[in-house]
């Protein structure tokens, strides 16, 4: 996350300009880092020439969406079991 010492705050790369600068004015990261990467078709290149790549979900957030469904699955199964008991 970047953080611009000036301002004395972090930001998230929404709120950074493409090159990198905080609403400030102070130049905070690099726009070739991977938190500046824009979620756009893969391929594609801005105005700079630098290509835009897609950001993908960390693989540990599918596997706790995974959890998530077979917990609450599970918990739909003993609903409906206790309903006709």
């Amino acid at each position: 996350m970047p953080w611009c010492e000036d301002c004395e705050r972090f930001y998230t790369p929404s709120t950074l300009t493409p090159q990198g600068d905080c609403p400030s004015g102070h130049h905070v990261a690099d726009p070739d880092s991977a938190v500046l990467v824009q979620s756009t078709a893969p391929g594609r290149n801005d105005s700079a020439g630098r290509e835009k790549r897609k950001v993908k979900a960390p693989w540990h957030f599918w596997v706790l969406v995974a959890a998530v469904v077979i917990y609450l699955g599970w918990r739909l199964v003993q609903g409906i079991a206790w309903l006709l008991s």
